[in-house]
Formats: structure tokens, sequence, C-alpha cells
């Protein structure tokens, strides 16, 4: 690499870097801003177990824990397990409110924990917030 080139990729690389990572103050006031509208919605429709909302609260890159399962098929796996508790154990974890995750958050994306860390919300760039996953083992 010349000279000249290394000057220009320096700063190239420093835009792309922050542009990636940093969270600007108006998306973070955003995100807290929506995040109470999000959590009635969202605890509501679990106390419901109603699909249809949930499913839009749910990105298609749902992470159910390990096993695969999209969207679809995690809430159809929490409907079967029913009788060992599947839908109380996550009606008692939403219970107990959810607070923000600075260490995912520093990545790039807003993110907040159930208190028993057991799942978790992400406010993607579309500047909604989203059921995305199951924390993993």
């Amino acid at each position: 690499m010349t000279r000249k080139s290394q000057l220009l990729a320096a700063p190239l690389m420093l835009f792309v870097a922050l542009a990636a990572f940093s969270q600007t103050p108006a998306r973070i006031a955003t995100a807290e801003r929506t995040w109470a509208s999000f959590w009635r919605q969202f605890t509501l429709a679990i106390n419901k177990k109603d699909h249809a909302p949930l499913l839009r609260m749910m990105p298609s890159d749902f992470f159910d824990g390990g096993g695969g399962l999209t969207p679809k098929g995690w809430l159809k796996f929490i409907d079967e397990n029913e009788p060992n508790g599947s839908w109380r154990d996550s009606r008692k974890s939403m219970a107990g409110g959810a607070n923000i995750n600075r260490t995912w958050s520093a990545i790039g994306v807003p993110t907040k924990v159930t208190r028993d860390h057991a799942y978790y919300f992400e406010f993607r760039k579309d500047g909604k917030w989203y059921f995305a996953g199951v924390v993993g083992d």
C-alpha cells in the first residue's frame, strides 16, 4: 500500500467503525422513549398467549436458544410444552421486567434482557423493538 492510500484508508476505516458501532444519543433516546409502549404490548401478548402480535414483535432471525426454530416454531414449542409450565415461566420472566444490557448494547444494538436473564430484546435499525430471542445456555 502506498503512503497516499494509507492516508485515505485510515479515515475511511475510522468512519466505518464509528458508523457501525456507535450509538447516537438520538437513537438511544428513541429506544428508551419507545420501550414502554413495546413492553406493554409485548407483555399483554405473552399473558394472552396471542401468537399474531408476538410474531409481529419477533424478527425473522429470532434466536430460540440454539435449537434453530423459527418464530412460529418457537411459539408452537411453547404451546406444546405448556403442561411443563412454558407459558407460566415466560409470564413470570416478563413480570420481572427488563434492564439494558450495556455489554451487548455497546456492540451497536440497544439491547434489554429480562431480569432473570432468560429473554432479550433489541432495538433494530428500522427504529423498532423486537423480542429477539432466548438467552442461550
